[in-house]
């Protein structure tokens, strides 16, 4: 279970670091759906605990990290390094958004 926690812990260092690399200035069909998913759950740039400071490139990063992410991890694990990483965000929006990474980022 540690290694777990740890391997968590890690991956969640990755992806705020990664989040905060340069992304793409542009956006295709899958960035259009999952700044629409994350719109609906509230957590569009400025509306959830996410500092957005380039605009949706800043989500759409994330977004790729997350998937990144789901290749060794749960859903579960990656949601819960997210609750500990951003305080205060509600467990269903942490959980929404490793969902719209996974829809719109990660092939089946």
């Amino acid at each position: 279970m540690r290694g777990i926690f740890v391997a968590v812990t890690a991956a969640t260092a990755v992806w705020l670091a990664s989040a905060v690399a340069a992304a793409p200035a542009w956006a295709d069909s899958n960035d259009d759906q999952y700044l629409a998913a994350l719109q609906a759950s509230g957590l569009g740039c400025g509306e959830g605990p996410f500092e957005c400071p380039t605009g949706d490139a800043d989500m759409i990063q994330i977004g790729h990290s997350i998937c990144r992410q789901l290749r060794g991890n749960s859903q579960v694990s990656i949601a819960q390094a997210i609750l500990r990483s951003k305080p205060g965000i509600p467990t269903e929006q942490a959980v929404k958004l490793v969902s719209a990474s996974k829809a719109a980022y990660c092939p089946s």
